[in-house]
């Protein structure tokens, strides 16, 4: 319902008063008159505002005999109103409170012109229209609290920007302040964000329970913590107990839950009492949204998952209005949080690899300039932009963007001369931005060929392709982000590694890992500081992990931890995971 249904029904309540007008005032004029408003009162209803305005227009003027003429007046401003003809608008409820000041429809006459005040973004008459209606003497309870609703609805739609600006121009209006707060506690996290929204707490006394808004307060303890797994098993919902029995659907997503299982089965043994659910989502949207519709779904505390963009939606959704966390395990897309602060990355999104690369080639390898290579789509952008705005923050550093698409001889020969070129005017880095194997393979060959003393950052994902050997990143120097880096030599690894293979007569792999891990961080969290976790994170120092390098989302929604990995004597080794 929008605010201009206030307006319509007024339309009808008002219509009805016009039918109880005596007989003896409807003289033959009187009659064309009535003619006439029952005609515009038709062609508005149909919504025919325009037609109705050339029947209103006249009406609405002072004549001898025509009993209508407040009323056509009203019906012409809101026929205005309708059209989006604001200005119109604001005229005619103003001419009718300047002539009719004691006509009794004069608060519905001052709800119309708060409307188009709101409409027209004239804060200051809005603002005070509204306060007439809704603390003056006004009888009508309906009509304040309609008053009010639509002071709200109009706030709601204004931008962060108009609304602070308002808020100094109007330091008394808490519903400003209530509303920038809820915006901000719905905002990905940022540490100007969290400042203003905490002084803006203080300074107006505002309760966020009243506001719906989650916070350390409201982060329940329980006995019993409930983690919904909504994964593509293809499979009727499955048990814990035959789940891991079963060879049917993607072996990826049973390896991932697998993992989920073990982990809590330790967390239980730990007598941290958090039961695992699974969920088969099918890949689809609807299905998603019928399993999230199941009676139980309310007794959840936190969703691993969804993986694909259908399901991601209906749970994101669901998530956002519960109010419940949702971790995906495996995806590094920032779009997957978009605008829902409970909607969180495991891993770090391609974004805070690219800002975290950027720095790491300032503080560890001491570039003054960079060489960015990408292929030809767009989806590695945003990683080109974000490398590109921190390696710059401080200061204009050269940066040289190669686009990898159809490679000849000739283009490989001025990508060549290009390193070259920016190798002997200072320290330079090359960042590969894209994990496409073409890109990959022939920014090596141009790295190679121009045998310059460059720095190379890439991503783990190199390691998948065949074509490149741990010898030539080793000779290029070459460093990689590896969000999900297992070092073998740690024992917590080995001894897992074992116990797996004793129990499942095979070796874990990497998506093993990560289930164990997602979920034995979830446990560990919510069984620490309960339901809203998130709130808990003050500070830039990482959660530990089991078999990772920790997690941290200090205002942040992704994973900040970002490990880089170089070779050294033919082995990896740990750069840094900051």
């Amino acid at each position: 319902m929008t605010v201009r249904y206030f307006l319509y029904a007024f339309f009808i309540i008002i219509s009805a008063y016009l039918t109880q007008i005596p007989a003896n005032a409807q003289d033959a004029g009187a009659e064309s008159y009535q003619q006439r408003y029952v005609r515009a009162k038709a062609l508005y209803e149909q919504g025919k505002y325009d037609l109705a305005i050339d029947i209103l227009r006249p009406l609405s003027r002072e004549e001898k005999g025509n009993p209508y003429v407040r009323y056509a007046s009203f019906f012409y401003a809101m026929a205005a109103f309708q059209t989006e003809d604001y200005n119109l608008a604001k005229n005619m409820f103003l001419q009718i409170k300047d002539k009719y000041p004691r006509w009794k429809r004069m608060p519905e006459v001052n709800y119309g012109l708060a409307n188009t005040y709101y409409e027209l973004e004239s804060y200051d008459q809005a603002f005070a229209m509204t306060a007439e209606l809704t603390t003056g003497s006004q009888p009508d309870d309906q009509l304040r609290e309609d008053a009010s609703d639509m002071k709200q609805y109009y706030i709601a739609q204004t931008p962060d920007s108009i609304l602070r600006t308002l808020l100094v121009k109007f330091p008394d209006e808490k519903a400003i302040a209530e509303q920038l707060v809820t915006n901000l506690t719905y905002s990905v996290y940022s540490e100007e964000n969290i400042r203003y929204k905490d002084s803006l707490v203080q300074a107006y006394s505002i309760d966020l329970s009243e506001l719906g808004i989650a916070s350390q307060a409201a982060s329940v303890r329980k006995e019993v913590y409930h983690v919904a797994a909504f994964l593509p098993f293809f499979q009727n919902k499955l048990t814990t107990s035959s789940l891991t029995d079963n060879r049917v659907g993607n072996q990826f997503i049973l390896e991932l839950y697998r993992g989920m299982e073990l982990a809590s089965k330790d967390l239980q043994k730990e007598g941290i009492n958090v039961q695992l659910h699974a969920y088969d989502t099918e890949r689809e949207y609807d299905v998603t949204k019928r399993l999230l519709s199941e009676e139980e779904i309310e007794y959840m505390d936190a969703f691993i998952g969804p993986l694909y963009q259908g399901p991601v939606k209906a749970v994101s959704e669901y998530a956002l209005k519960n109010q419940v966390y949702m971790f995906n395990p495996l995806s590094a897309n920032p779009q997957i949080i978009g605008d829902n602060p409970f909607s969180y990355l495991l891993r770090p999104s391609s974004a805070t690899e690219a800002k975290m690369a950027a720095r790491y080639a300032l503080d560890s390898l001491q570039a003054t300039r960079a060489v960015v290579v990408t292929g030809p789509t767009k989806r590695d952008s945003a990683r080109v932009f974000t490398f590109i705005e921190n390696f710059q923050a401080d200061s204009d550093r050269p940066v040289y963007m190669e686009v990898i698409e159809d490679y000849n001889e000739e283009t490989m020969d001025t990508f060549v001369e290009k390193l070259v070129e920016m190798s002997e005017e200072g320290e330079t880095v090359v960042y590969v931005a894209s994990d496409q194997e073409l890109v990959i393979t022939n920014t090596i060959s141009a790295l190679v060929m121009s045998a310059a003393p460059l720095k190379v950052i890439g991503s783990e994902s190199w390691f998948d392709f065949t074509t490149i050997s741990y010898e030539q990143l080793e000779d290029l120097g070459t460093y990689l982000l590896s969000p999900v880096f297992l070092d073998y030599s740690n024992p917590k690894i080995r001894e897992f590694k074992q116990r797996y293979r004793d129990e499942y007569y095979t070796l874990p792999s990497k998506n093993v890992f990560i289930g164990y891990d997602t979920m034995y961080f979830l446990g560990q969290m919510l069984n620490e500081y309960g339901i809203y976790f998130q709130e808990f994170f003050t500070d830039s120092e990482p959660v530990p992990s089991v078999f990772f390098k920790g997690y941290n989302y200090f205002q942040a929604n992704d994973n900040q931890v970002v490990p880089v990995l170089h070779f050294e004597n033919g082995s990896l080794i740990l750069s840094s995971s900051n």
